[in-house]
């Protein structure tokens, strides 16, 4: 029943109401069908992402070969503001697991597969968050079966120790960095994880697909932005007036530390975060200079504010959000890329009017 999908999907899929959908399947261009005790009818999958892709150049489904199948996810999704994990809230998450307990939550797997070795010398002689990407290359170079998918979930779960390795200098254990790296697990199809389903679209192993997750959260917009955002916040820490502080921080418009594209409000990792380091260390000078910072600017402030408190407060310097980043995301890329194993093959490709190159 993997190729069948419940009608919820199928609606969001085709981004269109329940209503809609049942009118398809009267006027013959979908097929439903029920089983005993579904709640919902199911619809044939390629089905459903074939008519999303007709829509997309108005010509019918029947008339066009498929050249991107529509994409969904069971791993996180996004409502009013609240951020869920496999559909429970990130709130009662961290509430109840540490991001060991996390990992194995979302990856659906509960013993990893050792990992093959690597030579933490050679990682050792780069800049701290270039590690794990580094990290991750050589298990890959190392490892003659990398394209083979079969225990995938396990594999990413066995990366997580030698990652934690290739970072040692900082403790991924400390409360507060275990409570953010859990709320970086995962935060929808965001630019790493749609990367990392990219490569497992095209049948990379699990090693490669997460490598090409880790090149997009590598950017200044993504996974670098907390460096931005510490750099606010130490500067405050250490004397500079808050308005000059924000006013040498904002870069072509942006001010590190606030907004989201999927938020319309506070993002709830921050909320999370903040919330726990208030109830720790309430005298925090790097909470007390976000405090005026968020007060100053007026807005909402991101994951990527409260992660660079962390960082200030810890003594961990301004990279470390960045490995912070990359850590708990290796969990939300391999639970995208297992799942998008599942999917056809091949589907992530754009419509071209020149000549062929889809090769």
């Amino acid at each position: 029943m993997d190729s069948w999908i419940t009608t919820s999907e199928a609606a969001a899929r085709l981004g269109v109401k329940r209503g809609t959908l049942y009118s398809y399947v009267s006027r013959g261009l979908l097929e439903s069908r029920r089983q005993p005790g579904q709640e919902e009818s199911l619809f044939d999958r390629t089905q459903i992402d074939s008519l999303a892709a007709a829509k997309h150049d108005g010509r019918r489904a029947g008339d066009r070969l498929l050249k991107f199948r529509a994409v969904s996810t069971r791993v996180s999704s996004i409502s009013d503001d609240r951020l869920y994990l496999r559909g429970r809230d990130l709130s009662d998450v961290c509430d109840t697991m540490d991001f060991a307990a996390a990992a194995r939550f979302v990856l659906a797997v509960d013993e990893p597969r050792r990992a093959p070795e690597v030579d933490l010398s050679v990682i050792a002689r780069v800049d701290v968050e270039r590690r794990i990407p580094l990290t991750v290359a050589l298990i890959a170079a190392g490892d003659p079966l990398r394209a083979d998918r079969t225990d995938a979930a396990a594999k990413a779960l066995g990366l997580l120790p030698v990652l934690a390795q290739a970072v040692s200098e900082i403790d991924l254990g400390h409360p507060w960095i275990d409570l953010l790296v859990t709320t970086l697990i995962d935060n929808g199809l965001a630019a790493s994880t749609t990367a990392a389903r990219v490569a497992a679209s095209a049948r990379a192993g699990i090693f490669d697909a997460v490598l090409a997750g880790y090149a997009a959260l590598s950017g200044p917009l993504h996974g670098g932005a907390p460096a931005a955002a510490y750099e606010l916040v130490d500067a405050v820490v250490d004397g500079t007036p808050v308005d000059r502080a924000l006013a040498d921080a904002v870069v072509d418009g942006r001010l590190p530390g606030f907004g989201h594209v999927v938020y319309g409000g506070p993002d709830p990792r921050a909320t999370i975060v903040f919330d726990r380091i208030r109830a720790d260390r309430p005298t925090s000078p790097a909470l007390a200079a976000a405090d005026l910072i968020v007060g100053r600017a007026g807005r909402a402030a991101n994951v990527d504010l409260a992660s660079a408190v962390v960082a200030r407060e810890l003594g961990l310097g301004p990279r470390a959000g960045e490995v912070l980043f990359q850590y708990g995301r290796t969990v939300g890329m391999a639970a995208h890329v297992v799942e998008e194993y599942g999917e056809a093959p091949l589907r992530w490709r754009g419509s071209d009017t020149g000549h062929d190159r889809t090769r």
